[in-house]
């Protein structure tokens, strides 16, 4: 029994450290707010009385070099389906499916090409969370799948667009190769 109880304890703790992870730095909604300029700028103050208001033509040359912000994907929803490349199998095809309410939660269905039978399919459900960036990408959106049924470890995948993601290491970093990691929305 009291292994029963640490390993639901450990079980709790591991999953609040992986939604804490998952939720820290900024919201998906202030990030999205940031990158279409929506954040609100300090206002500017008035100029002292026999001083210049014209712009110096420096801050207006940076204005006009400033790169334009890159147009902000909506929060991922949907179902999600591909072939991923597998090491010891000939594909994982994989069918993610994301919800789009305030729960967060998702449902996945693994089936290994090349596997026995008994090994070849795994369902798994739980909570998906947002995350921005990654080691590679600071304004990449970051996917994290916190299992909560199922037998797989959390997974990370990047938003690539509204209509794709791409699958991450562990370590969220993405994976360099010519095969597949990428799953399209249905």
């Amino acid at each position: 029994m009291r292994t029963i109880i640490a390993l639901f304890v450990l079980f709790t703790l591991t999953l609040g450290l992986q939604q804490v992870q998952a939720q820290s730095g900024k919201s998906y909604e202030e990030w999205i707010k940031e990158k279409r300029g929506g954040a609100k700028k300090a206002s500017a103050k008035t100029p002292a009385k026999g001083k210049s208001t014209k712009p110096k033509a420096s801050s207006a040359k940076a204005k006009e070099e400033a790169p334009a912000a890159a147009p902000a994907l909506a929060p991922p929803s949907g179902t999600f389906r591909g072939t991923l490349a597998c090491k010891d199998c000939q594909g994982v095809k994989t069918e993610l499916t994301l919800s789009g309410d305030s729960k967060g939660s998702f449902t996945m269905k693994q089936i290994y090409v090349g596997k026995p039978a008994d090994k070849s399919i795994v369902n798994s459900s739980g909570k998906w969370f947002l995350a921005k960036g990654n080691k590679q990408n600071p304004d990449a959106v970051v996917i994290q799948l916190i299992p909560t049924a199922g037998d797989i470890d959390p997974m990370y995948f990047m938003q690539v667009s509204d209509t794709e993601v791409k699958l991450l290491s562990r370590q969220q970093n993405e994976i360099e190769g010519s095969k597949n990691y990428s799953l399209k929305k249905l």
